[in-house]
């Protein structure tokens, strides 16, 4: 094969305690991409994660890194790096020692494991601090830290549990741009676990949303925000107005499903809104300004609830305000029940 998947995972299958907890699951992330493992508490993208790792057998199934099958083989023969949760950094281990565990315990001459020390350091921007100990860091340096040592054996496949989530907010952010900015000049295939959609929709190529053990759709963020293929993957999303397609009046009523559309695309009714746009009116049940924007929860057609985001600084309307609506043609997207 001239360009072999940085990963496929076929038909995999796990149960812990009689309880089954990845069922079937199917997956390919081609290489130089981030493929984000989506979903609650206890839909299984960590087991998931830890079986591509090789710390879980599976019951059933196939796991290739780089076209190599590597389902029977531990995980220092798999060829991946991974950065987990807590970061497990050695707290008597400077900085330079930690990113550089990996090479020599692989059997790295000393001059090769100095030499990709101090690209890792430059690379993550601590060089002046290679002589401190994890202790002596930030929340956001041992991160980078962790990540460094990860990459330092130079991984066919880099595998994050939940990297960002011990950080506050502040740190997160710029954090997690410029890891992905670093991993687009590097071309590093990656898996990252996240139950945080905002994540995983910046740093995702791909983005599988997983329930019960099962992937449920696996697609671009923007087909994500535009198609959700399933009402599950809509609801968990939490970025669309959904209306019951049973209790809506002609043209748009159907004898089932519900019609979905982002939340982005309703907007007050004006005299430029094309004449081929659902048009109707709604009642404000209240309105709760914030930083990103006010969110004003409607309801329509009786008791069909929908919510319009106003820019930030918009007066917020009045509770029994009615309003007219429109909904471009192209926003609305049946799915069955």
């Amino acid at each position: 094969m001239a360009n072999p998947s940085a990963l496929l995972v076929q038909q995999a299958r796990l149960s812990l305690g009689g309880r089954p907890i990845l069922q079937g699951v199917d997956v390919e992330l081609p290489r130089g991409q981030v493929l984000a493992l989506l979903g609650g508490s206890g839909c299984g993208k960590t087991t998931l994660l830890r079986a591509i790792a090789g710390l879980q057998p599976l019951d059933a199934g196939r796991v290739q890194v780089d076209d190599r099958d590597v389902t029977a083989l531990p995980t220092a023969q798999r060829g991946i790096g991974v950065v987990f949760q807590s970061y497990a950094l050695f707290p008597n281990l400077s900085v330079a020692d930690n990113i550089g565990f990996g090479l020599q315990a692989r059997g790295d001459s000393p001059a090769r494991q100095q030499a990709r020390i101090a690209e890792l350091l430059q690379l993550i921007g601590l060089a002046e601090h290679a002589a401190k100990r994890p202790g002596q860091l930030s929340g956001g340096q041992r991160q980078r830290v962790a990540l460094a040592r990860a990459l330092a054996p130079h991984p066919s496949l880099l595998l994050l549990d939940e990297p960002f989530s011990a950080l506050d907010e502040s740190f997160r952010i710029p954090l997690r741009r410029s890891f992905r900015q670093l991993q687009r000049e590097l071309g590093q295939s990656c898996v990252l676990v996240t139950h945080d959609r905002d994540e995983a929709f910046e740093l995702a190529d791909q983005v599988a949303v997983m329930f019960d053990g099962r992937i449920e759709q696996c697609s671009p963020p923007a087909e994500l925000w535009q198609r959700p293929r399933t009402l599950r993957v809509a609801d968990f999303l939490g970025a669309f107005n959904r209306l019951d397609a049973r209790r809506l009046p002609a043209p748009w009523q159907r004898e089932q499903g519900s019609w979905i559309a982002p939340l982005a695309a309703l907007q007050p009714a004006t005299p430029d809104t094309p004449a081929d746009a659902w048009r109707f009116t709604a009642r404000v049940v209240a309105a709760h300004p914030g930083l990103q924007h006010t969110s004003v929860e409607l309801r329509a057609w009786g008791d069909q609830a929908l919510v319009l985001n106003l820019p930030p600084g918009s007066a917020p309307p009045a509770p029994g305000t009615a309003l007219e609506l429109a909904l471009p043609s192209s926003a609305p997207h049946w799915l069955a029940d």
